[in-house]
């Protein structure tokens, strides 16, 4: 969706926008020194260690590490879409989004609008029809659901009879509510069935979900196809009532089923939601980390429970980024959230989902009954099935406890050969711990530096050759010099936000928030221009020992080596 906005705009938007008053009038700050400060509102702390900068503009927390820009943080605090937060912040600078070709992405359903008028007048006509059918009525109360919850839902009901829809034939084929034949007849999808609208963000009926109230019917659910408007893969249901229920949302239960989100809330659980009939993916997982920090699964126990809760853990494992938690609660056989409600009650739900395994629990538990790790074998066989899952964690901090867990649970000592065969190619953290908190290598302290002043690239190469060095952190470093180069005067706010979404991110604002020591006398330009002369004094110095290497191991240098070692060996 960010594409549809013209990047001009958003550099615009972001230079325009002080993110102070941004941040100010949702968490009030205290100026100290340079920067604002307040206690975190992604974590719970007793001290302040969230910084807003108002000459770097953005945020950065020291405690989570949670940071971005004024959009980013719309975004994670009053759980924005990216167009969302563009619009809030335009309306507030007093500019309208210029969306190209002239339509806004949140109208990116410009010719769609007949589809959602069409889907809103089927939702009508349903819910009249349940005020008028009493055996629906009647289902409703067996299972326990009152009025005010059927309406919060919309909850309606499909009428027997094959033409009950009316409205345009073409509009309602193409929104999937009639089934064209090939005689040219057509007959209504949804017959005899409780009517589950499903609605986007805004509100707006984009598709249904049927539930049989004749346990004679078949099939017991029944979805809306694929439309121009609704796609199954990145839609979830319940999720636009649960915004509009809940203020702050601790947790989100993820369940299988409307009928599922429907009891949980009938019984006070207001934060559930379901996926549509299909096991759900990163997109809707990524969604939902960004209402809630944390998700609760919620299945079965029996093997399709487990079968499913696995595939979530699978589409988690690239979300877990710093404070998020995923846990997973698996109801007695036979149960599933709507059933284990209805017989022991909220509390001893919420009880349970309190106690629910974590995703690191789940995992070590899965994986070590499939190997018996009291053998070589064993503890060989587990370490491969760990390493394609333990590789996808982005969080470093959850990984040495995993790392921790391994050697408790398999009785070894991790050396650097365990790690590599999990895929870690950093060195263990007890190694790591040797570093200062703050330790500045010329790549850290270049990048630091371009941050607070990008235009320190304006007079400086591109440094290309730099790239053939194996000095830690010199890629990331060479790309903010060509983005500096391609957009000459960009600002540190719009260089940060070339990297959103990117894996670099969170990093570079971590390096943009740290303060390096500088002495009165000397000034960043000339601590940029060290910087550099140290890189490539590094750069000559590892060229040198590769060159040396392979004349002592009898290998013989190319035409371009022989050049190579001979310029190096001019340079000091």
């Amino acid at each position: 969706m960010a594409g549809k906005i013209p990047r001009a705009f958003i550099d615009d938007l972001l230079n325009r926008i002080d993110i102070v008053e941004v941040v100010d009038t949702r968490v009030p700050l205290k100026k100290k020194g340079k920067e604002f400060w307040a206690c975190c509102p992604f974590h719970n702390e007793k001290s302040a260690s969230f910084s807003v900068s108002q000459n770097k503009q953005f945020y950065h927390c020291f405690g989570c590490q949670q940071s971005g820009n004024a959009i980013g943080f719309l975004m994670d605090y009053e759980h924005m879409e990216f167009v969302e937060a563009v619009e809030s912040l335009a309306q507030m600078a007093g500019l309208e989004v210029p969306y190209e070709q002239g339509q806004a992405p949140a109208r990116s359903d410009h010719g769609h609008e007949p589809m959602y008028n069409v889907l809103q007048l089927c939702s009508d006509y349903y819910l009249t029809q349940l005020k008028q059918n009493q055996v629906a009525i009647d289902y409703l109360r067996q299972r326990g659901i009152s009025g005010e919850i059927a309406r919060d839902y919309a909850i309606g009901f499909a009428p027997p009879g094959w033409s009950n829809l009316s409205g345009d034939r073409k509009t309602l084929s193409e929104a999937g509510m009639i089934i064209e034949k090939d005689d040219g007849q057509h007959y209504d999808r949804f017959r005899n069935r409780l009517m589950f609208p499903i609605r986007d963000r805004r509100g707006r009926t984009i598709a249904f979900g049927g539930r049989v109230i004749d346990p004679q019917d078949n099939p017991k659910y029944l979805n809306s196809p694929e439309t121009p408007i609704f796609h199954k893969g990145s839609e979830i249901y319940g999720l636009f009532e649960l915004k509009k229920a809940v203020q702050k949302i601790e947790q989100i239960y993820v369940t299988e089923g409307y009928m599922d989100v429907i009891a949980l809330a009938q019984y006070g659980v207001k934060t559930a939601v379901a996926t549509l009939g299909t096991a759900i993916n990163n997109t809707q997982i990524e969604k939902l980390f960004r209402v809630s920090k944390t998700l609760i699964f919620c299945f079965d126990g029996d093997n399709a429970g487990k079968k499913a809760a696995w595939r979530s853990l699978e589409e988690s494992l690239v979300s877990l980024k710093e404070g998020r938690l995923a846990k997973f609660l698996f109801l007695p056989e036979g149960h599933d959230p709507d059933t284990y409600i209805q017989a022991h009650g909220k509390d001893h739900f919420q009880q349970q989902a309190q106690e629910s395994s974590t995703l690191t629990e789940f995992l070590f538990q899965t994986l070590l009954s499939q190997c018996n790790v009291r053998s070589l074998e064993g503890k060989s066989q587990f370490l491969d099935r760990l390493r394609p899952y333990f590789s996808q964690i982005p969080l470093q901090s959850l990984k040495d406890q995993i790392l921790g867990e391994v050697e408790r649970q398999l009785s070894v000592k991790l050396d650097n050969r365990l790690l590599k065969i999990l895929g870690e190619t950093k060195t263990l953290p007890a190694e790591k711990l040797k570093l200062p908190e703050q330790h500045w290598t010329p790549t850290r302290l270049a990048i630091n530096l371009l941050l607070q002043k990008p235009s320190l690239a304006d007079h400086t190469g591109t440094h290309h050759d730099l790239a053939d060095s194996d000095i830690p952190g010199i890629n990331l470093l060479l790309q903010l010099l060509d983005f500096i180069h391609e957009e000459p005067g960009i600002s540190p706010q719009n260089l940060l936000d070339r990297f959103r979404g990117n894996e670099h991110e969170r990093h570079l604002y971590k390096l943009a928030a740290m303060q390096p020591a500088m002495d009165d006398k000397d000034s960043i330009e000339l601590m940029f221009e060290n910087c550099l002369q140290q890189l490539q004094k590094q750069y000559i110095h590892g060229r040198r020992k590769l060159l040396i290497e392979k004349l002592q191991s009898g290998a013989d240098l190319s035409e371009i080596e022989k050049q190579e070692h001979k310029l190096l060996f001019t340079k000091h």
